[in-house]
């Protein structure tokens, strides 16, 4: 740098002289390296930020007046460490207020037996009778009235209603069979 004054140095840098850009790096890049560990206790942080700051120095280019160059550096890094510092506050502010979900044994367990029960249950729907299957899926899915579903059907509201007795018959037979198997794997667990 002591081939070029910092006034020629500003003046090339503006002008988008790379080599003004290697001479500031050079000379600037390990004080102020050192200077943003003092706010970011990490060094490979601070390297980090500082490249980052000379990056968008260059992309930028500033205009400086004579004189200014190193007070424009390092108060450009100080402020780089102080928003990664804000950043990184508002992160594990957001990590601290975060809950992970507790997973025990028993509600691992109850999680799989509930899938289970739904499989079965929807195993169960499937095998009903195609008539029935339709009627209780609208019924019960679509929440569509025993009348509505006669009428989209044209049957009769009976039919709908048989039709739905039959359906809860099988279904409640199997979640019979379903909760005697939960609680002979319950006995022995």
């Amino acid at each position: 740098m002591k081939e070029f004054s910092e006034e020629r140095l500003i003046q090339m840098l503006s002008n988008g002289d790379e080599k003004a850009m290697e001479l500031i790096f050079h000379n600037y890049y390990r004080p102020l390296t050192l200077f943003a560990t003092k706010y970011v206790k990490d060094v490979d942080e601070a390297r980090e930020i500082t490249q980052d700051f000379f990056v968008r120095l260059w992309t930028r280019q500033p205009s400086l007046s004579p004189g200014t160059l190193k007070t424009y550096l390092y108060r450009g890094v100080r402020n780089a460490c102080l928003n990664y510092i804000e950043t990184n506050k508002v992160a594990a502010k957001k990590l601290q207020d975060y809950n992970e979900p507790e997973y025990t044994h028993d509600n691992v367990l109850r999680k799989i037996m509930l899938a289970e029960q739904e499989a079965e249950l929807m195993l169960a729907i499937d095998n009903l009778p195609h008539r029935c299957r339709e009627i209780f899926l609208m019924s019960r899915v679509k929440e569509l009235s025993y009348k509505s579903i006669a009428d989209e059907l044209n049957i009769s509201t009976k039919t709908v209603e048989a039709q739905i007795s039959i359906a809860l018959r099988r279904l409640r037979e199997l979640l019979i069979s379903f909760s005697g198997l939960l609680i002979f794997f319950f006995k022995f667990f």
